[in-house]
């Protein structure tokens, strides 16, 4: 019924279409599958239901079932695609809009085609579609997807011009081949031509969020532990800090509101104070993953970050702020000090001082009573925090399942369930020190990593989500301290799995992770992804000029020329002498080179054929001092003359000047059983 509808419209009748038959058909069907599956991950799922609807059209058309859409078929599909973009990206135009819009283009365009010529146009579009895949992932993985598709794109223009049988392997073989004598050029192309920012540093609407937020309740780091996804990869430039100096700080949180704390202003004036003497310079490189935010990581106080694009400032409290939100993968090279020291006594103004020890009213009454007995106490700013620290070591306990908190969670935490994350440490620890009258924010960020000894990097997951407390001890300014390692040392020394208890352990591990092999494996895959990361994603202007000068001695105009011209060169001489090799083997037919064989085991025992003289007359010699051999000769000579010299059978119908396979074989299989003269 809905056939007939709209077969109302069409003009074309409903007969099987000549100019795509069924093989060249199913080739574009199989390359529009090829090329859309890996964005319907990203693109609304109706999209790959329009590209179904089209395909099943196309074959009904082809099946003379269905005709060709007419007008008004046209104008309502366009008008559906159009309200169905309108209300997945609620009229916003970014990366996945006019993906979008290019894969419905893509679909419908599969039930217009009239002709090769609109074929030949719904591939080019395919190669449009092949480069859309990089937007949305880099990985090698990706990569080597894109590689596929484009051999199979090739495989696909050539089947449309192809007038005989052949099979699917040596299409995909051909196409392969075609794609590989394009490599070298591309790679070429890739290391000479001036870099201009990749495309897919684009910034897309659903790019990655993964990580933490710019505020941290009870149960959000917890929640991260459970992902192993990676969150960046460092490299240092000299020496490995120790395991205790990895707290890659992301954010300062220093405003709380009774249940959560958050950051005031990530922006704010320069830190570098040029009284501080900065100790243990450390320099290291960062590939972050896109996380949706625009902070960056860096081992306690950065002095310095540069990017390609410069887009990193630090900020007051030595934080790395980037200028847009990391939507794509970034890397950046950081200095920074493990210590620093200052020759006066540094200072903080009272508004500073009442904004890092003010609390919401009336929130946590236990513990305020608590911190206020210690200051009854007489206590200093040090005795205090090493009681709190005493405290933690004593009486709790660390687990990725802490019970649930009410309104006054940290006083329902420290004086009942003493159970918790390390989020619960650092929120429930800076809030009894400001209770205090001591000056404490929450920083938010990751703890350790793990080395990868194949490439020497660093790798840190999400799963090393930490957070700890910055206190201002009077004549030292702000010192890090972490209340998680007085309760769980483990953690901080071995990492997360060695802190855990069984049943906690559950939950973050799996089958997979207790097999030598698979972690060796998923080592080495890491290593493989970094590699590819750092020389081809993070292949930048500076590191282009670097190669070119090291390869060309510079990166003037001239000197890129004659690069290029020398390459041509090899690469035309290459080209020409394989040509050449081509030639001279085909020009020594097969039975020659089986004879040359036999001559070569005659040769052994001084018997040799000198040129000009027949295969005939070199028998007939051999013959005269060693008849015994007169029958395997003559057999020999027989299957050579048959060969070379009597014309193929008329039921060869596909003759070629090819000998046939059964004769030569026999002649190589006499030749190889002829006994040592």
């Amino acid at each position: 019924m809905i056939a007939r509808i709209w077969q109302r419209g069409s003009k074309v009748p409903a007969t099987r279409t000549e100019y795509l038959v069924r093989d060249k058909l199913v080739w574009l069907l199989i390359m529009q599958a090829v090329l859309i599956l890996p964005l319907i991950f990203n693109l609304p799922v109706w999209l790959s239901l329009v590209w179904a609807f089209a395909a099943c059209w196309r074959v009904q058309m082809f099946r003379a079932r269905w005709g060709a859409p007419g007008k008004l078929t046209k104008t309502l599909l366009t008008c559906a695609c159009a309200l169905g973009m309108y209300a997945s990206y609620a009229g916003q135009s970014g990366t996945e809009t006019m993906i979008g819009l290019l894969v419905c283009a893509f679909s419908l365009k599969l039930i217009e085609v009239n002709s090769i010529r609109d074929a030949q146009l719904l591939i080019l579009i395919g190669f449009i579609i092949c480069s859309t895949q990089l937007l949305f992932s880099q990985s090698p993985q990706m990569a080597a997807y894109c590689l596929i598709s484009v051999a199979q794109l090739l495989a696909s223009w050539r089947s449309l011009y192809l007038t005989r049988a052949q099979t699917t392997g040596a299409r995909l073989k051909r196409g392969s081949a075609i794609l590989l004598h394009a490599l070298p050029i591309m790679l070429v192309l890739f290391v000479v031509i001036p870099r201009l920012g990749p495309l897919w540093a684009t910034p897309n609407q659903q790019a990655a969020k993964t990580g933490f937020s710019d505020s941290l309740a009870p149960g959000d780091l917890g929640n991260l532990a459970l992902n192993p996804a990676p969150a960046f990869r460092v490299s240092f430039n000299d020496k490995v800090p120790s395991v205790c100096q990895l707290y890659w700080r992301g954010l300062v949180l220093d405003n709380f509101d009774g249940r959560s704390w958050r950051m005031r202003d990530p922006w704010g004036g320069r830190t570098i104070d040029s009284n501080e003497i900065k100790r243990d310079l450390i320099t290291y490189n960062i590939i972050v993953e896109p996380h949706g935010q625009p902070w960056l990581f860096s081992l306690m106080t950065p002095q310095q970050a540069q990017t390609p694009s410069s887009t990193v400032r630090i900020t007051t409290d030595s934080l790395l702020m980037n200028r847009i939100p990391v939507a794509q993968r970034m890397s950046y090279e950081v200095t920074s000090a493990l210590q620093i020291e200052w020759p006066e006594m540094p200072q903080l103004s009272k508004p500073q001082r009442d904004n890092f020890t003010r609390l919401p009213k009336g929130s946590n009454p236990q513990t305020r009573e608590m911190a206020q007995n210690w200051q009854r106490q007489q206590l200093s700013d040090q005795q205090i925090v090493e009681r709190a620290l005493a405290l933690f070591n004593r009486e709790f306990s660390y687990t990725l399942q802490p019970p649930t908190l009410g309104q006054h969670s940290v006083d329902e935490f420290l004086f009942q369930t003493k159970r918790g994350f390390c989020e619960h440490f650092a929120s429930s620890f800076s809030f009894l020190l400001r209770a205090a009258g001591i000056p404490a924010r929450v920083v938010v960020g990751y703890q350790g990593g793990k080395w990868n000894p194949l490439e020497n990097y660093l790798l840190v997951r999400q799963s090393d989500a930490h957070a700890w407390t910055e206190v201002w001890i009077e004549g030292k300014g702000w010192q890090m301290i972490d209340p998680t390692a007085a309760v769980a040392p483990n953690r901080i020394e071995q990492g997360i799995n060695e802190a855990l208890s069984e049943s906690d352990l559950k939950l973050v591990s799996s089958a997979w992770e207790n097999s030598p092999l698979f972690l060796q494996l998923q080592i080495r895959w890491d290593a493989a992804t970094y590699v590819w990361q750092r020389w081809v994603l993070n292949y930048d202007t500076e590191t282009q000029d670097g190669l070119l000068s090291r390869l060309l001695g510079g990166t003037e105009p001239w000197r890129l020329t004659l690069g290029l011209i020398a390459l041509g060169l090899v690469g035309a001489a290459l080209f020409a002498w394989l040509l050449l090799r081509n030639q001279l083997i085909h020009v020594v037919r097969p039975e020659v080179r089986a004879i040359q064989k036999l001559e070569q085991k005659l040769a052994q025992s001084g018997h040799r054929r000198p040129p000009g003289e027949t295969l005939g007359n070199f028998i007939q010699r051999l013959l005269s001092t060693h008849p015994e051999y007169r029958q395997a000769l003559e057999v020999i000579h027989q299957l050579f003359v048959k060969i070379a010299y009597e014309p193929p059978l008329a039921t060869q119908v596909h003759h070629t000047d090819k000998p046939h396979p059964d004769e030569l074989k026999q002649l190589e299989r006499a030749i190889k059983n002829f006994p040592k003269v």
